[in-house]
């Protein structure tokens, strides 16, 4: 993703249950609670899906999303800056001066505030300064978290060709310095206290696209992830016709699509309460891939809901503002189709 689209891709061909135990000790009742699964379920898995939208203009104030019905806000980008005295350097996202100071009033209003590293902006050569170094990357983007009290970090990783299998001649390995980067991340934000997702777009999770690295980095470090988030926009050849691309209903499901991912159709069953559909709020947010907002709640949410009921992971938004009737869709209208509203 970047100002107004991510990069294309050329294509070439729970919540975690609890059960209570009353046992008997001594004539006392004693209520044991027994958590299934991992501590992570805190951040990853709810009784309702995730909303997140991605704020990347100041075309409206952060401080607007306070008032919209959004789970996450996920501020982007942080990027790689030069070298300064051999350490690495981040930068930080220009839209966000001055507006710092309005985190913790999102959060005071119930939103998770997370923060994207990466971005359709970024190519290859702007990543080569970090490759061998993600752990000094990792702090660098740790310390950019805690210092404005966030609740975590997305990846919107963009060089295709760093994710070809093989890694193509003039290329890095993206899956390695991912694995890496998200290893490194965890070790220093701890699951039960941050969050950590990726933005992947479709092409990455099809085998048949080079390999599909991101199934083999999920493979890797799937446990340490909290979600991810497909980007099924900018792709024309994986988010047209969204009941066979998007959702994958119907005859012949793409391997990309929703359900496909779920029961593992490309080599990796994925829980479907760490899926999370992304999709262009406004028609000028992508390049395609862009469905009216209701189009979005009746041929894609509902769906998904229906079948998965509070497993399903969620919807994203690219991106936030107030200017249009889409977005002010989004903003106030569209929670009702994820329950998360009446």
């Amino acid at each position: 993703m970047d100002k107004k689209s991510n990069d294309n891709v050329e294509v070439e061909f729970s919540r975690s249950k609890q059960k209570s135990l009353s046992l008997k000790v001594k004539g006392a009742s004693i209520l044991v609670i027994i958590a299934l699964g991992m501590m992570a379920a805190i951040n990853t898995v709810s009784a309702e899906p995730r909303y997140l939208v991605y704020y990347n203009s100041n075309a409206a104030p952060l401080l607007a999303a306070a008032d919209a019905d959004y789970t996450h806000i996920i501020i982007s980008f942080i990027t790689l800056g030069p070298l300064v005295d051999g350490e690495l350097t981040l930068v930080s996202p220009p839209e966000m001066v001055g507006q710092w100071s309005d985190v913790v009033k999102l959060k005071e209003a119930g939103k998770r505030v997370m923060i994207s590293f990466g971005g359709g902006d970024m190519q290859a050569d702007d990543y080569r300064v970090a490759i061998g170094r993600e752990v000094e990357l990792a702090k660098k983007i740790t310390e950019f978290v805690k210092q404005w009290g966030l609740d975590g970090v997305d990846i919107d990783f963009e060089v295709s060709s760093a994710l070809k299998i093989p890694t193509p001649s003039g290329a890095f390995d993206g899956v390695s310095f991912l694995t890496a980067l998200t290893k490194a991340l965890r070790d220093l934000l701890p699951q039960e206290h941050y969050l950590i997702s990726h933005a992947p777009q479709p092409p990455y999770l099809d085998p048949l696209w080079h390999g599909g690295g991101y199934v083999k980095l999920l493979k890797q470090v799937g446990e340490k992830i909290d979600w991810i988030t497909v980007q099924y926009y900018n792709n024309p050849s994986f988010d047209t016709q969204p009941s066979r691309t998007v959702v994958g209903e119907g005859d012949t499901p793409f391997v990309t699509s929703y359900i496909s991912i779920v029961e593992g159709r490309n080599g990796l069953v994925w829980p479907s309460n760490k899926l999370v559909v992304g999709k262009p709020v406004y028609k000028a947010d992508a390049a395609n891939g862009h469905l009216a907002p209701s189009s979005v709640a009746r041929t894609i949410v509902e769906p998904l809901r229906k079948r998965y009921g509070d497993q399903f992971g969620g919807l994203m938004g690219w991106q936030f503002s107030t200017l249009t009737a889409d977005h002010r869709y989004w903003n106030n209208e569209m929670a009702k189709s994820l329950g998360l509203k009446p």
